[in-house]
């Protein structure tokens, strides 16, 4: 051929073959039963040790149910305090009700702007529906500020409000 090469194709060596593992001598004696074993524990532990274990589970399970049951009892027989619908207002949403009027051993003065309890201020803020909130009780709404004041007051029973304002919360 002219200007090119061709390839030939060239014999495959034949790869050593691996030698065979030795056979095992023959046995020249009997095999030997092996010595019995020692005794030893069951791993499944005796039938008292689980009841035992049952009945404390048991134990423990309803003591736990019993003592939530004790504990949110009285929160599930209180009576929800009653909300009366809030008063009309001025047309532009504020109240001018002025107070000051000493309840459950307390001095409550203010406006639907701000009030004082003992002479300390206690936050307020008025909801969308007209009725309004305390930082002592934000859980709940009430329909005037007075109104939310004397919650407070319950709330608080004999503590004091904080100086703090809701910034150093």
């Amino acid at each position: 051929m002219a200007g090119g090469t061709k390839l030939e194709p060239r014999p495959v060596a034949a790869r050593p073959a691996e030698p065979l593992a030795p056979a095992p001598p023959p046995p020249s004696q009997p095999p030997q039963p092996s010595p019995p074993l020692p005794p030893t524990r069951s791993t499944r532990p005796p039938r008292s040790s689980r009841t035992r274990r049952f009945f404390l589970r048991a134990a423990f399970a309803f003591g736990a149910i019993g003592g939530t049951a004790a504990a949110l009892t009285p929160i599930f027989r209180a009576e929800p305090r009653k909300s009366a619908a809030p008063a009309p207002g001025p047309v532009d949403g504020m109240f001018d009700e002025r107070f000051d009027e000493m309840y459950g051993g307390r001095r409550i003065q203010g406006t639907a702007s701000g009030v004082r309890i003992d002479g300390r201020p206690l936050h307020l803020m008025r909801r969308a529906d007209g009725t309004y909130v305390s930082v002592v009780n934000h859980f709940e709404s009430f329909p005037t500020a007075l109104a939310t004041a004397r919650a407070a007051v319950d709330d608080l029973g004999g503590t004091r409000l904080s100086l703090a304002g809701p910034a150093l919360h």
